[in-house]
């Protein structure tokens, strides 16, 4: 299977999280003008865009999405403008994170799940699941697995926060058929 990514994708730093929502709209033939996203994230080339973000535009966008978390005590200010669009928009906001077995349940279940988790090189990473099952998970991103227990060791290094958002599309599928 061979993807055409778009160049402004590909030429986007810190693009982790561009990434995975345009690789779920691309499932349904959806291409999505990356500058959109880029403003409705509110992107940075450093930063990347924060999990809460990519919840609500995912929403905006028409998906229903729910963000799971654990409290962050240190929130950005453009991520409680995004707790607050969020509340606006009804998107539910859990302080609770999935476990990684709760992870696995909802991508078997059909759930496109985006993942936030700190990768081997340091660097804080969106990444949408590809497959999952008790012994390893791997990503649209990077097709190569990561051992379960290597996973949830990045994903509770500080800051990380054991971010997690599921989509459920099957009221999109619906609207869009």
């Amino acid at each position: 299977m061979s993807i055409e990514l778009p160049q402004d994708l590909l030429s986007l730093e810190a693009n982790s999280g561009i990434y995975a929502i345009w690789m779920i709209f691309h499932h349904y033939g959806i291409d999505l003008h990356i500058p959109d996203l880029v403003q409705l994230t509110r992107h940075d080339d450093e930063m990347g865009t924060s999990t809460i973000a990519l919840a609500v535009a995912l929403k905006t966008l028409g998906l229903d999405a729910e963000f799971f978390t654990q409290v962050d005590p240190d929130k950005q200010p453009v991520e409680v403008e995004f707790y607050q669009k969020a509340q606006e928009l009804k998107l539910p906001v859990y302080e609770s994170p999935l476990s990684y077995a709760e992870i696995q349940k909802k991508a078997g279940e059909g759930r496109f799940v985006i993942v936030f988790y700190d990768s081997l090189d340091g660097i804080g990473n969106h990444s949408l699941i590809y497959s999952i099952d008790e012994q390893e998970i791997s990503f649209f991103d990077s097709f190569e697995a990561m051992p379960a227990h290597v996973f949830e060791q990045q994903r509770r290094v500080d800051g990380i926060c054991q971010q997690a958002i599921v989509v459920d599309d099957r009221n999109f599928v619906m609207r869009n058929s």
